[in-house]
């Protein structure tokens, strides 16, 4: 479940002539105190700006926006599910679900759903590992990448109509491993989201 600053953040990603905190109120159905309390926060951090514009306060996204998260690495699980949640509803899709991948939730990571007809995305979202005493960044995210390619495996066999993508952040290990499936990808029908550090996304497959 997102929280109330993420849920903001991403109301004003699709508003960028601003929102007052009672219009960001409304729209999340929470009280405008509380939401007051939110965007104050969220500009602590550098998340947004607030600015009068003809005499009435509002929140801008921050430009560029900063991750959602400053208490870890742009290429941590729960980043790279929000910059390809934000991409994918820039592009017309509807979120119908998104994991709490902090709390390491099962299922699809993001389900989004094309509006005006049945077709559907399972999104299967990695991040890049800070590895352990035992084990570098490199070995442990060959096997989260192995696991996201098991979920594009038993996603098919669950429904092969639905399109299919795995989300990770851009990094050359995961580009090699990509490369040496490729031959996949057309069995498997799925694709590749590429996030950046930028918070740009790349497409490598189509989207079904």
């Amino acid at each position: 479940m997102a929280t109330v600053g993420e849920r903001v953040i991403a109301l004003l990603r699709l508003r960028p002539e601003g929102m007052t905190d009672g219009e960001l109120a409304r729209a999340l159905g929470k009280r405008r105190q509380h939401i007051n309390q939110v965007c104050l926060r969220l500009a602590k951090k550098g998340l947004l700006e607030r600015r009068k514009v003809g005499g009435i306060l509002r929140n801008f996204l921050a430009d560029p926006p900063p991750s959602l998260s400053d208490e870890h690495p742009w290429t941590w699980e729960g980043n790279v599910q929000e910059q390809v949640a934000r991409f994918l509803e820039e592009r017309g899709w509807e979120i119908q679900s998104k994991a709490d991948t902090a709390k390491k939730e099962p299922g699809q990571d993001l389900v989004a759903r094309f509006p005006g007809s049945s077709r559907l995305l399972w999104v299967t979202v990695k991040g890049y590992p800070r590895g352990t005493s035992k084990t570098s960044p490199a070995t442990q995210a060959r096997h989260w990448f192995k696991r996201a390619i098991f979920d594009i495996l038993d996603w098919r066999g669950r429904d092969q109509a639905v399109a299919l993508a795995v989300a990770l952040p851009e990094k050359k290990v995961y580009r090699k491993l990509a490369d040496r499936v490729r031959y996949l990808q057309p069995m498997l029908r799925f694709s590749f989201l590429w996030v950046r550090e930028d918070g740009g996304v790349e497409v490598d497959g189509g989207l079904g």
